[in-house]
């Protein structure tokens, strides 16, 4: 049984590491609208707390900004505040210095990122291939459904996968519960939210588009029973 699951878990984090490039191409575009969102309200403060309740960090701040943004240089703007940017970052990250040295000693410990100092005030942090895919780990275990909505229809999944592909198909069965969707049978799922991307992503990452069909309907619309229970 252990052999078996092992294998399972193999076949599930290859294939993971493999389609990073999708999950973190969805990851820059989701910090892009939490920018562009924060910045039309004039709340750039706030985007360090937000990101902290997106799929993009997954509690692992650092981490997230490394796989989406690559290497980090990280300068001292005052006693207390460090400012952090990479490549592809349009805008500037602030950290609070105390929880931000913490953070970083761990993970360094743990060989997740390496540092290069530049000078006193200035270094640089590069994710390491076990800090790379501990992100990729950590972004999809925490992937899931954002700033959900209902809009009067409801997303149907059904899936009939190969025998083959039973990691995926567990993993897909997995995923779509922790991501907020109700069982109606064994490969059919149901929520009354936008899902369409994350579904489409999930599937993408997992090798098993072909076998998934997701539909919008509003037939459910008169279902109390299903109603009570996206209500709790």
């Amino acid at each position: 049984m252990n052999k078996i699951k092992n294998k399972r878990e193999n076949k599930f984090k290859t294939t993971l590491y493999n389609k990073q490039g999708l999950l973190i191409k969805y990851l820059k575009e989701e910090w892009r609208e939490a920018e562009e969102a924060l910045i039309k309200q004039k709340k750039k403060e706030r985007l360090i707390e937000l990101a902290k309740n997106t799929g993009v960090v997954a509690g692992k701040l650092l981490l997230g900004l490394l796989a989406t943004g690559g290497i980090l240089t990280v300068v001292a703007m005052a006693p207390n505040v460090f400012s952090a940017f990479g490549h592809s970052f349009q805008k500037r990250r602030y950290f609070d210095k105390k929880q931000f040295n913490k953070d970083k000693k761990y993970l360094k410990r743990h060989d997740l990122i390496k540092i290069k100092k530049i000078n006193e005030d200035t270094f640089k942090l590069y994710l390491t291939e076990k800090g790379k895919n501990k992100s990729i780990e950590e972004a999809f275990k925490n992937f899931k459904i954002q700033k959900p909505q209902k809009d009067g229809y409801w997303r149907v999944v059904m899936f009939d996968i190969p025998r083959k592909y039973n990691w995926a198909r567990d993993a897909f069965r997995q995923k779509l519960r922790i991501m907020g969707f109700h069982q109606l049978q064994e490969s059919v799922f149901i929520l009354p939210y936008p899902c369409e991307k994350e579904v489409m992503l999930l599937a993408g990452i997992l090798n098993i588009v072909d076998f998934v069909h997701l539909i919008k309907t509003k037939d459910f619309s008169e279902n109390k029973e299903l109603e009570e229970i996206f209500i709790s």
